[in-house]
This record gives structure tokens, C-alpha cells and sequence, in this order.
């Protein structure tokens, strides 16, 4: 069976203009209800659950933008699509619709195939969101209790060792204090990490707070590469222990375009996955260069490496082949890495190195000044 024809609530006050219209969104296979006016599309919501509003402007009782503004305001229908139907010379009334939140709109006289194509491009955008926000939901609400509540176990646990020690009226040795403490203070890591890339992931997934004017994302200067990494790749070599497997060439410094302050936390989290997913003995390398416009990271190790179908997977909340290789985190670094750079206009590619051992990361960053894709 295919997918459900996509629900259109058509709202237009002129008898054969709706007719007409009605008829025009039929022949394309949408599941059309038509009203007279806004007061009967209100109405109307909760039987119709219309995937898409498709409404005039001026009309009795209740107008198009009135129904708009209620629409943008009840919390079950707030992300429903909403395309206004107005006429060319009603210029007026396509900048206050626009303001009240309208995805888009079309202008009458309409061709057939502008409005198919204007609903099309909507309707999937809407799916796209909803998908996310599920995304997110199952985040929430099945990985993050989970990787939260195992360093606070860890904490609670040697909490309430000392706690029980202290009412017994014992008091701990050097070592044992030494080895709650370290305890305590990797599991007091590990929530900081948690929160951190919660906080980054709440900027990516807040694109209105960076819409300008045209609707085009806000770009901002951040400055990458340079010593500034290098020392950056350093204290992520000594965090494991593994300086001597290092080897960078950073010397070039420049100034990108992204969409939020963040190159300094993606590339920790890429030479972190780097050293994670490598043995003591096998050489990670960090190199940075211009080319083309861009700023370019690269970064590889002589690890496990990752298979076609783990990079293509690269799109979601999770640990990759987790069962084979358990490890700490949220498994959020590579998709917040991939998000990051492509909300940023940029390129991120994974390559699997010489028999699927290793795995290079290569970054791509438009330089400042530069011209950045919407």
C-alpha cells in the first residue's frame, strides 16, 4: 500500500473559485476539503487534521489571517503548513501574512503546477520536522535517561560509601579517598559532557533564533586552525595518554563562516572519536589547509575504521556498532560534527581507509568573506 493521500484543507469564499481550485488539487491526487471561510476551517480541524491549509485572504466572519493566527497559536495545530491565496496586486497582504507565520503563498491567478509544486515543497518539509521532533522525542526519552543515569549511579554509589563509612565512625585511608575521588570526578565528567553537547545540540536545533530579515541563516566569524588547534589536539593526546601517537600540521589560521560558534567543539569531539577508536601505537594526524575558498580539517587515525553502511548511518543519536565496542557518551559527537557543518554551509566527508582499517574525516569551511549556499 502507498502513503495516504496528503490531506488539504482548501479555504476560499468565492463559490467557483473553490470549485475550480478543488477540482485543480483533485487531479492531483490530494484529499480535499473545501470551506467558505475561516470560521468553518476552525471548525473543521479536528476532523480533517489537514496536512496542509491552502486559504484566502479576505473573507467573511473569519478572514485568512485571523484563521492564521489561530492556527499559530493552539499547540496541536501550530505546525500545520499554511499557504496564503492572494491576489498580485494585494502586496500588502502577502508581507502581513508572511509575518503571521505563513510558510508561503501563491499569488492568483495561479498555474496548476506552481501550486502543486509550492504544496509539494511544504508538505515535505512538514514530514521532515515532524520526523525530527520524533527524533528527538526518542532521545529524550529512551538514550539520554540512560546515559545519564550511569555516572549518576557512579556518584550516588561512592556518595553513599563515604556516607556509611562516616556513620559507622570509620573514616577512609588516603587510598580509598584517592579512588572515590577519581571516581567521582569521572563521573562528574561525563555529565559535564553530557550537558555540553546538549547545550550545542540546542543551538543547531534553534534555527529561528538565526533567521535574519530574508530568511536566510545568520553567518558568524569564528577562527579555526592555527596554534590554537594544535594545543587543542595536544590536550586531547595527553587525556589519553597517547602523545607520541600525535602528529600535526596546523599551521594555517583562518576565520570561517558558521552558523553558531562551535569548531573548537566538533574538532575536540573528531580527535577524540580519532584516539577512541585507535590503539596505543597507531598514529592519529591532524592537517589543516585553504583551498578554494574554504578552510580544510583532516583528520585520520589506523583504527577499527567504519563500514559503508555505519557512514551512512551517521544521522541519528547513537553509538555506532555499540554491542562490539562499548564506550561512554551519548554517541551525539559525529552527528552534531555532520549537522554543525552542514547548517554552516560547509562539507564533511568519512572515508574508510586501506582495507577498512582507519578512518578519515575531512571538514570543508567557507572562509570569511566568502560566498555561503543558503
Amino acid at each position: 500500500m502507498g502513503e495516504p493521500a496528503t490531506r488539504i484543507l482548501l479555504v476560499e469564499d468565492e463559490p467557483e473559485v473553490r470549485t475550480i481550485a478543488e477540482g485543480v488539487l483533485c487531479s492531483f491526487g490530494y484529499s480535499v476539503i473545501a470551506v467558505a471561510n475561516g470560521a468553518e476551517a476552525w471548525a473543521a480541524m479536528e476532523e480533517v487534521r489537514p496536512d496542509l491549509i491552502l486559504s484566502d485572504v479576505r473573507m467573511p466572519i473569519i478572514d485568512g489571517f485571523q484563521l492564521l493566527q489561530k492556527i499559530r497559536a493552539d499547540p496541536v495545530w501550530h505546525k500545520t503548513p499554511f499557504i496564503i491565496l492572494s491576489a498580485k496586486a494585494e502586496s500588502a497582504d502577502l508581507r502581513m501574512g508572511m509575518s503571521l507565520g505563513a510558510d508561503d503563498y501563491v499569488t492568483k491567478p495561479y498555474r496548476p503546477l506552481d501550486i502543486r509544486n509550492t504544496i509539494e515543497i511544504r508538505v515535505k518539509r512538514a514530514r521532515q520536522v515532524a520526523e525530527a521532533i520524533a527524533g528527538n522525542q526518542r532521545f529524550l526519552t529512551r538514550i539520554l535517561p540512560h546515559e545519564l543515569r550511569t555516572p549518576l549511579m557512579g556518584v550516588i554509589g561512592y556518595a553513599e560509601l563515604m556516607v556509611d563509612t562516616a556513620n559507622e565512625g570509620k573514616t577512609l585511608s588516603v587510598a580509598e579517598l584517592s579512588e572515590y575521588g577519581r571516581m567521582l570526578q569521572l563521573s562528574g565528567a561525563r555529565i559535564f559532557r553530557i550537558v555540553e553537547n546538549l547545550l550545542f545540540w540546542a543551538r543547531l536545533e534553534a534555527p529561528s533564533e538565526s533567521l535574519g530579515g530574508s530568511g536566510r541563516l545568520k553567518r558568524e566569524r569564528e577562527d579555526a586552525g592555527g596554534p590554537g588547534l594544535g594545543q587543542l589536539a595536544n590536550s586531547v593526546a595527553a587525556q589519553f595518554g597517547r602523545q607520541q601517537d600525535l602528529v600535526v600540521d596546523c599551521t594555517v589560521q583562518a576565520t570561517v563562516q558558521v552558523v553558531t560558534p562551535g569548531f573548537e567543539f566538533v574538532a575536540r569531539h573528531l580527535i577524540e572519536n580519532a584516539f577512541k577508536c585507535s590503539l596505543p601505537g597507531n598514529l592519529v594526524r591532524v592537517s589543516t589547509w585553504t583551498a578554494d575558498q574554504m578552510f580544510h580539517l583532516c583528520i585520520t587515525d589506523s583504527g577499527r575504521g567504519m563500514t559503508p553502511d555505519q557512514i551512512a548511518r551517521i544521522s541519528g543519536f547513537q553509538q555506532l556498532d555499540r554491542l562490539g565496542f562499548e564506550g561512554q557518551g551519548l554517541g551525539m559527537g559525529l552527528t552534531l560534527t555532520t549537522t554543525f557543518v552542514r547548517a554552516s554551509g560547509g562539507q564533511i566527508k568519512f572515508q574508510a581507509g586501506p582495507n577498512g582499517k582507519g578512518l578519515e574525516v575531512s571538514l570543508s569551511l567557507h572562509l570569511a568573506g566568502s560566498p555561503v549556499p543558503a
